[in-house]
């Protein structure tokens, strides 16, 4: 009985973001289609990352987000026409730091586990040579021989 309430809630929910998005396309044309460029890694990132969290697609639509608002904001106070939002769109000096944004968050995201794992090996190797040390420096001086 519940899992059906859950599924019947679930369905509400989807409709409700289906309605907003049509809203949004529909009164905010210009808005929506130069945040769907901009954000256009973030899009693609959710679309390929499969993990429960989605930290990835998170790390991205932030980063790109930072580069979208002043855009945004921008085609709104100049009147938010679709000629003005293609004019933002074809400048590089618009898209590119929101795109590269994204980039650099998905590569962090991509190599800092790697590179902490690396760190955490050396530091393990380290201690455990020192350990060693200590141990034989112990024998040495309890003359307990190997």
């Amino acid at each position: 009985m519940a899992a059906k309430a859950k599924r019947a809630a679930a369905g509400g929910g989807m409709w409700l973001q289906g309605m907003i998005c049509g809203a949004v396309l529909t009164f905010a044309t210009p808005s929506a289609f130069l945040a769907g460029v901009l954000l256009l890694p973030a899009l693609v990132t959710l679309v390929i990352d499969r993990a429960p969290a989605r930290k990835m697609t998170r790390a991205v639509a932030l980063a790109c987000s930072a580069f979208a608002y002043a855009p945004l904001w921008q085609l709104w106070v100049d009147g938010e026409t679709m000629g003005l939002a293609l004019k933002q769109i074809l400048d590089p000096s618009v898209v590119c730091p929101a795109w590269l944004a994204g980039a650099f968050a998905w590569g962090v995201c991509e190599i800092l586990p790697v590179g902490l794992r690396i760190m955490a090996e050396i530091r393990a190797k380290s201690r455990l040579a020192a350990l060693r040390a200590e141990a034989e420096a112990l024998r040495a001086a309890w003359d307990l021989g190997a």
